[in-house]
This record gives structure tokens, C-alpha cells and sequence, in this order.
């Protein structure tokens, strides 16, 4: 699926952003088909990827804007049931995740750039063998990033605990940082956060130690902004260990937190 054009859009009550991954045969007009039957279908393209497989297949992948009680299964259907469509992909994007292609981009709010994950596992690499304490200071990082993204999201739609965990999986998800199994309790603030394909561990190669601490502050400033407690987030498990995923524990920061604590939980 297409995740480089990713971006934030905000939340519509009315319709919600559907994504199609479509196989197609090249041949003169087969994506004017495409387009043509969409549009009478009312399914407004925010944007598409053609991705050229072979010289006789291709895949387009676009983000649809579709009211909200069309019928996905029946629509993709429709679409593979056309004479150049060979298979057909699709799902929702629950939070509107994505915009557009127009410059500057747009990422929850504020400017957002596109990056090689290996540019930023360098940056990461860096710190990690140039700087005292280079954890902490990545951890800090990620907390400030994760508390800006909640109070963003608090700025534009509901978060209630039926979907705090569902709004950071899919935007880790938008932006190409991994995919999360989030498993929380809101009365206790204990649990953890599976990621799987996480970009920094995947990038960073084989360690002794886990590698994602910005991604523990990440979340650690996300959820102390949503529950308004300090939350504590330590990576007990890492793909670049060898591991099969990452794994993030989550918990209440004691109230006589040390240095470790509040970089991991407290935003100053």
C-alpha cells in the first residue's frame, strides 16, 4: 500500500477515507476505465500511485473519500469485476489520515518533510556513538513529538478510550513507522505496545541493545498527554536484537520519579 503520500487530513463525520489497491492490464484507456467508473460511483479520489509491475500489469493504488454508508465489499466488487481490474485490495483509513501532494506537507498539524528511514537511523546511530546519554535525549525527543501529536488530536476530533490506541496505530501506520499492537488499560495505565516492522529497528541492524527509544518517549508523551499522568514506556524487547518485534512496556511513572522516569514519562 501507498504510505509516501501519507499525511493528516482531520476527521469528517460525514464520509471516511477508503483506500484501493488495484491490479490492472496496461492497455490503451485501462485507467481512464478505472477513473470513469469510480466517478460515477461518487468516489472522489484524493490522490493516487501507478506502480508499473511488469510490462503487462500494473497497480494503482489511490485514497478515496466515501459517505459513510456505502458498501466497501460491494464497491470493490464492482471494481474487480471490471474487464482491465485483475484484483483488488482495499480498507479504511478510520482517522482520515492522509491529504494531499500539495507543498509544503502537512503531518498532524504542522510542516512535515519526507525521509529515507536510513537518514534518521544515521542521526540516531550518531547520537548513540558520539553522546553522553544519547538514550535519554532520543527518548526526550520522541516524548515532546508523542505529546504534540495528542494534543492535536484532541484539537480536532474526540479521543476517548475506545480509540487512543486506534488514532497512534494508525497514524504509525500512515507514516511508514511500523505497525502497533496496542493492549492498554486506562484505570491502570499498565500495558504494552507490540511493533511490528518498527523502521528503526528494521534499519538499524543487529545490536546488543534495543534501539527504539525515541519510539518508547513517542509513546510515553503520547498517552501522559491523553491521560494526563506521567507515563513510563521502556522498550523490554527489540527486533535488532534478534527478536521477532519490539516490545514497549507501559506504565505509571512513581510519583517520586528519578531522571530515567521523567525523561521516559514527563513532558517539562
Amino acid at each position: 500500500m501507498v504510505r509516501d503520500l501519507c499525511m493528516f487530513a482531520g476527521f469528517n463525520e460525514d464520509s471516511r477515507i477508503v483506500w484501493f489497491k488495484i491490479t490492472y492490464s496496461k492497455g490503451p484507456g485501462s485507467l481512464s476505465v478505472i477513473t470513469d467508473f469510480l466517478e460515477k460511483e461518487n468516489a472522489f479520489i484524493k490522490f493516487g500511485h501507478i506502480d508499473n509491475i511488469t510490462q503487462e500489469t500494473g497497480e494503482y493504488s489511490i485514497f478515496t473519500e466515501l459517505k459513510k454508508d456505502m458498501d466497501l465489499d460491494e464497491l470493490a466488487g464492482k471494481i474487480k469485476g471490471l474487464e482491465v481490474v485483475s484484483a483488488v485490495e482495499h480498507g479504511v483509513s478510520e482517522f482520515g489520515m492522509i491529504y494531499s501532494v500539495d507543498f509544503p506537507l502537512n503531518v498532524i498539524g504542522v510542516r512535515g518533510v519526507m525521509s529515507r528511514a536510513l537518514t534518521i537511523v544515521d542521526i540516531i546511530k550518531t547520537l548513540n556513538q558520539s553522546v553522553p546519554h544519547a538514550e535519554g535525549l532520543l527518548t526526550l525527543s520522541g516524548l515532546r513529538g508523542g505529546g504534540h501529536a495528542a494534543k492535536y488530536f484532541k484539537s480536532i476530533m474526540p479521543i476517548n478510550n475506545s480509540n487512543f490506541a486506534s488514532m497512534i496505530a494508525e497514524l504509525y501506520r500512515a507514516v511508514g513507522w511500523g505497525i502497533l499492537e496496542i493492549d492498554c488499560n486506562p484505570e491502570t495505565y499498565e500495558g504494552k505496545i507490540i511493533v511490528k516492522d518498527s523502521f528503526i529497528a528494521d534499519v538499524y541492524g543487529g545490536s546488543d541493545q534495543p534501539v527504539c527509544a525515541f519510539m518508547s518517549g513517542y509513546f510515553a508523551g503520547y498517552l501522559t498527554e491523553y491521560f494526563g499522568k506521567n507515563i513510563s514506556v521502556r522498550e523490554v524487547s527489540c527486533k535488532a536484537t534478534g527478536k521477532d518485534v519490539c516490545e514497549h512496556i507501559i506504565s505509571l511513572a512513581p510519583t517520586s520519579a528519578d531522571k530515567e522516569y521523567q525523561l521516559r514519562g514527563e513532558i517539562k
